[in-house]
């Protein structure tokens, strides 16, 4: 089927759909910034990506997105230092508990009324705090943003896949492009997951993300721009 082929009504319909994947991908970098950084628009370091899903959970954001949050660098290496010679509440009373009610429970505490409150994470008892000493993205959080990841992202990609099958580029780039979605996708889980045991895999997630975010991206520009017009350099000339 050729995309051209269809009529304006569709073609309308798959050119919203790929603008707005693409405005999609960009609050998708957004919010990668914001959850690693605490900055709207910022790269995160190799670094920075490898901590938030291979190191120790809230140091991880006490090294990340709450930086700003943290009054005293050394604090970072107070909690760091708790969490490997065991987490004991002995140690919290005295050295850790001080720290979170200065830098953290204004926001992090269930009556919190702060603007940025984060009612849902508490961190006002030993326990609480415990819970987020183990590395990588807790498993409750994980399982519900790995299955939703895959449920919803691989519809998009084969969405966009079956479209960019309709189009006049090269067969071979379209055989590179789905394939790069498809393994960004489940290099992308597969890795978050790895990184809680391996901590070096932390450092390869950067690399299967922006293999998704470039396969999708590319797939919705080619199939947006191939329903209008001959895509330049990439597409297959058109029987005369």
């Amino acid at each position: 089927m050729d995309i051209k082929a269809l009529n304006l009504a569709s073609r309308l319909a798959i050119s919203g759909l790929c603008l707005s994947i693409l405005y999609g991908i960009l609050y998708a970098a957004m919010a990668i910034s914001l959850s690693t950084t605490g900055q709207i628009a910022q790269i995160p370091s190799l670094n920075t990506v490898q901590q938030k899903y291979a190191g120790i959970a809230i140091v991880s954001a006490m090294k990340g997105s709450m930086y700003d949050h943290v009054s005293d660098d050394d604090y970072i290496e107070v909690v760091k230092d708790w969490v490997e010679a065991g987490s004991s509440q002995a140690l919290y009373d005295t050295d850790i508990a001080p720290i979170m009610d200065e830098d953290c429970t204004a926001c992090h505490s269930l009556g919190s009324t702060m603007t940025d409150a984060m009612t849902s994470m508490p961190l006002t008892t030993y326990d609480e705090v415990k819970a987020l000493t183990k590395k990588g993205i807790p498993w409750n959080k994980l399982a519900v943003e790995t299955h939703t990841h895959l449920f919803a992202i691989s519809m998009m990609v084969f969405i966009l896949s079956m479209l960019l099958s309709m189009t006049h580029v090269f067969d071979w780039i379209k055989y590179v492009l789905i394939s790069a979605a498809f393994l960004g996708l489940w290099g992308d889980v597969l890795f978050w997951t790895l990184a809680k045991f391996v901590g070096f895999v932390g450092y390869l997630i950067p690399l299967t993300g922006g293999l998704l975010i470039s396969g999708l991206g590319a797939m919705a520009v080619v199939v947006l721009v191939d329903c209008w017009f001959r895509v330049p350099w990439i597409s297959k000339r058109e029987n005369s």
